[in-house]
């Protein structure tokens, strides 16, 4: 079935914080394109249709754009919320699991946009998601190294990829009720609490309501740039 009004892709849909940005964008009127790794939380409907993705298989990503193109013409706004954290220090990682980190957070994301690219219209718009650990660091330093990718990856495109289309990043801090933030012990919760000015942590709604705003045609000039989002825990 091909959907012939505007298009969003929502990539790693059904992550913990995928849920959110969904409910948000068909609140909008918007017709998705939603993916799923492992599990699919979502389920096919009038305005979404689920694709299988992995990002770190080269065969999937060929699969997904061939699969996206039987549903799509064109797509309008892509988001790409996909991500892998072990949490672990460099003498902890294996090779396979440094492989796997880069390719979830960076390098399958940079192939998937190199197949998308001919989908995209004018006016199009590309959202990646990257974090605070790109910008002041972390314990896990791979983590680091491929969310600071994916800015880097981010200012070469916008250029790459103007007039028609404009590419940005968000780099949250800990997000509440987010995979990771399940994770954390309850201390380990407060300690990122506390370290934001604010004293409060992002909420997955208020991350939802940002990335749709900034899809919208008065933020046309926004391209190339890093929205951060961790409260004030790092100031550029």
């Amino acid at each position: 079935m091909r959907c012939e009004r505007a298009s969003v892709v929502i990539i790693g849909a059904s992550s913990s914080i995928g849920s959110a940005i969904v409910d948000r964008f068909r609140a909008g009127g918007s017709r998705l394109v939603a993916t799923y790794c492992n599990n699919n939380r979502l389920q096919d409907c009038d305005d979404i249709r689920t694709l299988p993705l992995d990002l770190a298989s080269d065969a999937s990503i060929e699969r997904f754009v061939a699969d996206l193109r039987g549903l799509v013409e064109h797509v309008d706004t892509t988001i790409v919320l996909s991500g892998l954290l072990f949490g672990k220090s460099l003498r902890e990682y294996t090779m396979g699991e440094i492989d796997a980190t880069m390719a979830v957070n960076f390098t399958g994301q940079a192939k998937l946009m190199m197949r998308m690219l001919p989908m995209f219209r004018p006016g199009s718009h590309v959202i990646l998601l990257s974090s605070i650990s790109a910008q002041k660091g972390s314990y896990d330093p791979v983590y680091a190294a491929a969310k600071g990718a994916v800015l880097a990856f981010v200012k070469s495109m916008a250029s790459a990829v103007a007039p028609d289309v404009r590419i940005n990043a968000i780099a949250p801090g800990l997000i509440k009720d987010s995979t990771m933030y399940c994770a954390m012990t309850p201390e380990r919760r407060e300690w990122h609490r506390t370290q934001t000015p604010r004293k409060r942590l992002l909420e997955r709604t208020d991350l939802a309501d940002v990335i749709f705003d900034l899809s919208r045609d008065h933020w046309a000039h926004l391209n190339g740039a890093c929205i951060d989002l961790n409260g004030g825990q790092y100031v550029r």
